[in-house]
């Protein structure tokens, strides 16, 4: 059984793994994001994602990179509400690279924390120990977002790196980082 979670808006959502079965939902879901958000994500501003991309996202190797979907539970083959990954890097295999796109229309309902949640517990259960992302300098929602679970982000060759411990007892006591900790608790019960 797929878990279900609840967001913020009262709307149920399914999280699952993608599969190459997603691709033109994927599609679909690129080409529904604005100009600015794809830029954010991507940072670049094209309508259609490059295959190349694509068939990262579709083609999971399980605890070395997946990427989760947030989907309505009646129309699982919808673009949905968001997706995010982990790539667990080659070099120091304790550290992941994470990425969270959510649908414009689903931002502050609570999706990106229930993806991260997916994708913290997911980690944890490979040995993964530490998250760390890219950010560009006026990405700053996103900025705010990791910076209020605890995160330094320091600029690097004009963008934004942070780093975010996979410790519970370390995310910042703020409302965000308190809502990461209850989605953290219900984690344990969807069974990923």
């Amino acid at each position: 059984m797929q878990p279900l979670a609840r967001l913020t808006n009262g709307q149920s959502v399914l999280l699952r793994i993608f599969t190459p079965a997603d691709r033109e939902a994927v599609r679909e879901a690129f080409r529904r994001l604005s100009s600015e958000s794809r830029y954010h994500r991507f940072w670049d501003t094209q309508k259609e994602i490059p295959d190349s991309v694509l068939n990262r996202f579709l083609n999971p190797k399980p605890g070395l990179h997946e990427t989760w979907a947030a989907q309505h539970p009646d129309a699982p083959d919808e673009p949905g509400y968001g997706g995010a990954s982990f790539w667990r890097n080659e070099d120091e295999p304790w550290r992941a690279e994470i990425s969270v796109t959510v649908a414009d229309e689903a931002h502050h309902t609570g999706v990106g924390t229930v993806l991260m949640a997916a994708l913290w517990t997911r980690a944890k259960r490979a040995g993964i120990t530490e998250f760390f992302g890219h950010v560009l300098p006026d990405n700053y929602a996103m900025l705010d977002w990791v910076r209020s679970l605890g995160a330094t982000p320091r600029l690097e060759r004009g963008q934004y790196v942070f780093r975010l411990e996979l410790d519970e007892a370390k995310l910042r006591a703020t409302p965000t980082g308190d809502r990461l900790k209850a989605r953290l608790r219900e984690a344990e019960q969807w069974g990923l």
